[in-house]
């Protein structure tokens, strides 16, 4: 574009916006920064007189910050995604907010408490649950979304919304209704693991919605399979870092590649710790997080977003039920709702590493976690 072209809207040249730009920014900040857009949602498409789709309109978006070559995170700032399942058997929360007046109270209260995007999910992936159908889970999800769009106070009807879905046909309808996102626990593939021939299909499925709809997606690494055994695909020969950026890279790749992919500015990054992965090993990939994007040759997961969602998972269960080894505390079983203080110590690791969303059930308190932590490893004034 010509340095001296006339901006319409804000009458000065791009020159002189360039370098109000970096005039503006922080010591150590980059001169050029990744954003991240969220479109608003319903929107009635309308042709255009250039011959183009027209597109929705951006509700929101979020500056995201990149790891270097050692995998050390730069300064960055770390959104809270607030997790409302409305099923009846999530491991969590099940039953708790599966009714519209349950849900709406949830949202408004994770909005006060500091939550940046709510997660609406309809068809829980535990361990043990069974897959509801498509449309008993539309009939979750739907409703909830339309609720929170048409709610009177400004904040809560326009908080950033994503669907936790694996089928094209719910991401879809979810998004129209309101959703700015689509979160897939088998990251466009299905639940089919080791990969078939219909794991393609289902992820070109997703994938033309997810390009039509020009929304961020996360994509999360898991070994898919039926989710009563997903925890049972754990072999991983030598680093798990580098399974993962192998594996999810492959998708990844699929995902983003050639005509009628996903924009890779839209791509958000979940390495899934407490999916298909050895207990143990859920503590050294996440003590190691920043590496699963680190600007490294060979990475192609390099430069995305990442989301870690910990939050009250079996894995932290099963530390917390360890005697003491040189002590007398014998450890106890725990519910996920006596997990809050071992999620916490997961969340500021998780700043620590980088972060860029995570992903919890208690907001007010894992805001507090995330304000102290950022305060830590990124100064006062994150």
């Amino acid at each position: 574009m010509i340095p001296d072209f006339v901006h319409p809207v804000h009458g000065k040249t791009i020159r002189t916006l360039l370098s109000d730009i970096l005039s503006a920014r922080r010591v150590n900040e980059p001169p050029m920064l990744k954003v991240l857009p969220f479109p608003k949602y319903p929107f009635a498409a309308s042709p255009t007189p250039y011959g183009f789709p027209s597109v929705p309109p951006t509700a929101k978006y979020r500056i995201v910050s990149s790891i270097d070559s050692t995998g050390t995170p730069g300064p960055h700032t770390t959104h809270i995604m607030a997790t409302l399942n409305v099923t009846p058997d999530s491991f969590s929360d099940g039953s708790m907010y599966d009714t519209v007046p349950a849900a709406l109270q949830y949202v408004r209260t994770s909005v006060e408490s500091g939550a940046h995007i709510v997660d609406v999910g309809g068809c829980s992936t535990r361990p043990g649950t069974t897959l509801v159908s498509e449309n008993e889970e539309m009939d979750r999800v739907i409703p909830i979304i339309s609720a929170i769009r048409a709610q009177e106070r400004e904040d809560v009807a326009n908080v950033l919304i994503s669907i936790d879905t694996f089928r094209w046909n719910v991401a879809e309808a979810a998004v129209q209704a309101g959703a700015n996102c689509i979160n897939d626990v088998y990251a466009f593939t299905g639940p089919d693991y080791p990969l078939v021939q219909a794991s393609a299909e289902h992820l070109l499925k997703m994938r033309d919605v997810a390009r039509r709809l020009s929304v961020p997606v996360v994509l999360m690494h898991s070994r898919g399979g039926d989710v009563r055994s997903n925890k049972d695909y754990s072999h991983y020969n030598g680093d798990l870092v580098r399974a993962i950026q192998s594996e999810l890279g492959d998708k990844v790749e699929a995902i983003v590649g050639g005509a009628g992919g996903v924009r890779r500015w839209l791509v958000i990054i979940d390495p899934g710790i407490g999916f298909s992965k050895p207990v143990d090993a859920q503590y050294a990939l996440l003590r190691n997080a920043a590496s699963i994007t680190a600007d490294r040759p060979g990475n192609r997961l390099v430069g995305y977003p990442l989301l870690i969602g910990t939050s009250k998972k079996s894995f932290l269960g099963a530390l917390l039920k360890r005697p003491d080894s040189v002590g007398a505390y014998k450890g106890r079983e725990t519910s996920p709702h006596e997990r809050v203080w071992a999620t916490a110590a997961t969340v500021a690791c998780a700043v620590q590493q980088g972060a860029n969303v995570v992903r919890v059930h208690d907001v007010l308190q894992m805001r507090d976690v995330v304000a102290t932590s950022s305060a830590i490893w990124n100064g006062w004034d994150s």
